[in-house]
């Protein structure tokens, strides 16, 4: 731990410049679209209406038992959000380093406020969307009793900070891993893709009749992650989620995040190289 006390303190020194990174990729981002950034809450909206149309109303059906009694937009919706952090992050992350080129070669700052620059432009498009999950939130709550509000709602950030260790040690990685080959980006994009299908974002993912496969559950983190967020916007403690899937998701997010921290750290004073 002493030996990251360095580079903790370092990252804490250019905290300012960390902001003003982030919020230069917010005001870029919205700057010149038509709805600005009624989009972060929009997007999720839309996503969560074509799945309820395909899988609810269409010819897949996912079955109350699937999501325990969760109603089926709340389930979508409350999958649909980590997963916009998850997805986003990792794609605008990639290229922070070569999108950022100049500031790479000329000034010294660490390196690392590029890729948390872009973690944390993802959490201010999460918080606004929190904002259109809250009221379809409470009324869920107030008119069906599977959905109750329990102090697990104060779990919730905890599952947000775990997944942000998550995405943050893997942005550091990719986009050193892209600064050094440029088709790591198009490889991600491709694997985005099979990542989404391989988690319970838009329908449950269960081993239930063969339970010595259920260990494929704790290789995708994402997948107990999005658990645990339904168990706290549930209300009724562990059911979506198990206490081993938390602690193996867990252990896996601080172990992606210091390595990958320490690895981008060490390769960093070659990035003018390849830039």
């Amino acid at each position: 731990m002493n030996s990251d006390a360095p580079m903790i303190s370092e990252l804490y020194r250019y905290r300012g410049l960390l902001g003003m990174l982030a919020w230069r990729d917010i005001r870029v981002r919205y700057k010149q679209s038509l709805l600005g950034v009624a989009w972060a809450f929009l997007m999720p909206l839309i996503q969560t209406a074509v799945m309820v149309l395909v899988f609810q109303y269409g010819a897949i059906t996912v079955n109350k038992e699937g999501t325990h009694g969760m109603p089926y937009v709340l389930f979508v919706l409350s999958g649909i959000l980590p997963w916009t952090l998850f997805n986003a992050t990792i794609a605008s992350s990639m290229e922070s380093l070569t999108r950022n080129s100049r500031l790479v070669t000329k000034i010294y700052f660490p390196r690392e406020v590029f890729p948390l620059a872009n973690v944390l432009g993802a959490l201010v498009d999460f918080g606004i969307a929190m904002l259109i999950f809250a009221p379809i939130y409470v009324w869920y709550a107030a008119t069906n009793d599977v959905i109750k509000a329990t102090p697990m709602l104060l779990f919730y950030p905890v599952v947000v900070l775990i997944q942000v260790l998550f995405v943050s040690g893997l942005s550091m990685l990719l986009s050193m891993a892209n600064l050094f080959f440029r088709d790591v980006k198009y490889v991600m994009t491709f694997v985005l893709q099979l990542w989404f299908f391989a988690t319970n974002v838009v329908y449950p993912i269960t081993f239930e009749k063969r339970p010595h496969l259920e260990w494929l559950t704790y290789v995708n983190p994402m997948i107990p992650l999005l658990n645990a967020y339904r168990d706290c916007v549930q209300g009724e403690g562990l059911v979506h989620s198990t206490p081993l899937g938390l602690v193996v998701a867990t252990g896996v997010s601080l172990a992606v995040f210091f390595v990958g921290w320490r690895v981008f750290h060490k390769a960093s004073f070659k990035f003018a190289e390849y830039v």
